[in-house]
């Protein structure tokens, strides 16, 4: 996706929320999805789409801009079908800002139905779910993302001091909505990676990655990635 805000560090907030498509559109069984680390090589309306998809062994791509203004957001998205270069669904969403979730969910249900990809009933819930509905909590928790992605895919300067802004943020926003359950285990991820690659191998390090997954799953028991952030700490 494509950051047409005027500001340039709104960027945060476009990766955020093509990563909230992805991880949606990854929770329906019917589809396939390639995963961010395999496609952020590749920019924004690339000339050889074709060749792109063979590389990542896909029959469609979905490309897109957002422009956030004050509390307004424009999402632009289209769904190609790469060897034809034909869009199969393309649509424009005006909403406040407050209102992101609801965008995200409409995109992936929307590109299911365009690949005629069936959705079981809990996997509905699951594309409609919200992590949370404060909206301040959750744009420090795509702040958190935007910086914990830098040391996941090893492209940060600075690990130690990326990694010290990323866990800010999460802790903001667990301070902002203290029911936050996602945002405690992308902590505790965190926290676990920077201690096992020697970022930062101190007890407090793995005693905060401790407290934040048992916290993930004491208030989701059935969250997937809160299980995996307790399945990384061991």
């Amino acid at each position: 996706f494509e950051n047409l805000s005027r500001d340039p560090d709104n960027a945060y907030f476009v990766d955020g929320t093509q990563d909230e498509i992805l991880t949606r559109l990854a929770k329906i069984s019917a589809l396939k999805v390639i995963s961010r680390t395999s496609t952020a090589r590749y920019t924004s309306h690339p000339d050889n789409l074709r060749q792109i998809a063979r590389e990542l062994g896909v029959a469609n791509i979905l490309e897109g801009s957002v422009q956030r203004a004050e509390g307004a957001v424009r999402v632009n998205v289209q769904l190609i079908e790469a060897e034809t270069d034909s869009h199969l669904w393309a649509e424009t969403y005006d909403r406040d800002i407050k209102n992101i979730f609801s965008v995200e969910s409409e995109i992936a249900q929307n590109v299911a139905d365009a690949l005629r990809a069936r959705l079981l009933p809990e996997e509905t819930t699951r594309v409609a779910n919200v992590p949370t509905k404060n909206p301040g909590a959750y744009d420090l928790f795509l702040k958190a993302e935007y910086f914990a992605n830098q040391i996941l895919s090893s492209t940060a300067k600075d690990p130690a001091e990326t990694a010290r802004t990323a866990a800010g943020f999460y802790e903001k926003a667990t301070a902002a909505d203290p029911n936050f359950a996602l945002a405690y285990a992308r902590l505790s991820y965190l926290k676990a990676r920077i201690y096992w690659y020697n970022t930062d191998p101190s007890q407090q390090a793995i005693d905060a990655a401790t407290k934040a997954a048992e916290r993930a799953l004491q208030l989701q028991p059935e969250l997937a990635e809160a299980h995996l952030s307790m399945g990384y700490l061991h």
